[in-house]
């Protein structure tokens, strides 16, 4: 955000289409993920939806973040390059200080959660064992 707006990319309104774009995408994630603390911490409001236990809906969260962060980082990148926000001197440099190779990193596990909540939707496993004791 701050390389958009130190390099004026905003006046291109793509741009600024698409920063909003993903700044939704965090928004929600971090949302997702304070309703994942609420369910673990039984603070959730008694007319929230209360369809998955705490251990599925923290499964989601993690999904829906690792995607969010990589979507931030990679359409980030993508666009800020594109609009001319950064040289190809710069480039590895720049996707160091977005933390890219962490981003990358923080997708382990995605398949085994993704397994887990498909088999929470199928009714396939009632307790997941490390949320078990």
């Amino acid at each position: 955000m701050e390389k958009a707006r130190v390099a004026r990319l905003t006046r291109f309104q793509h741009i600024l289409l698409r920063l909003g774009e993903l700044i939704a995408y965090t928004e929600c994630a971090g949302s997702l993920a304070r309703r994942a603390a609420l369910m673990a911490d039984n603070k959730l409001n008694e007319k929230a939806n209360h369809r998955f236990d705490a251990s599925a809906l923290a499964a989601i969260s993690r999904i829906f973040a690792r995607e969010a962060a990589l979507k931030v980082g990679e359409e980030g990148v993508r666009w800020i390059i594109g609009a001319g926000g950064v040289s190809n001197t710069d480039l590895s440099a720049f996707e160091t200080t977005l933390g890219l190779p962490a981003i990358h990193q923080a997708q382990a596990g995605l398949i085994s959660d993704m397994d887990y909540v498909a088999d929470v939707l199928y009714n396939r496993v009632a307790k997941r064992a490390d949320q078990a004791a």
